[in-house]
């Protein structure tokens, strides 16, 4: 079963969050956005996309987003969006 939690953002948005697998290729301030299932469109249509974590979580997260995110953010998202490192410049 894979890890993951339910994280509370500001302006009461959440997020589901799962840890990436071992070997994944996300880097610390990234994260995979799961995108929902659509029921009209093509079947090969894109499934997730990648973006920043502040972006992900806050700035795009229109009420609730499921993403994947690096060990790092992972254990820092577990204690509190406010644990989360500033965002690489």
């Amino acid at each position: 079963m894979p890890k993951g939690f339910d994280l509370w953002c500001s302006a009461g948005k959440t997020g589901r969050v799962w840890l990436q697998g071992d070997g994944g290729s996300i880097k610390p301030g990234e994260a995979l956005v799961l995108l929902p299932p659509q029921s009209k469109g093509p079947a090969e249509g894109p499934v997730a996309h990648m973006a920043t974590l502040r972006r992900a979580l806050i700035d795009a997260n229109t009420g609730h987003v499921n993403l994947v995110v690096c060990e790092r953010d992972y254990a820092a998202l577990k204690r509190g969006i406010g644990h989360l490192p500033p965002m690489p410049q």
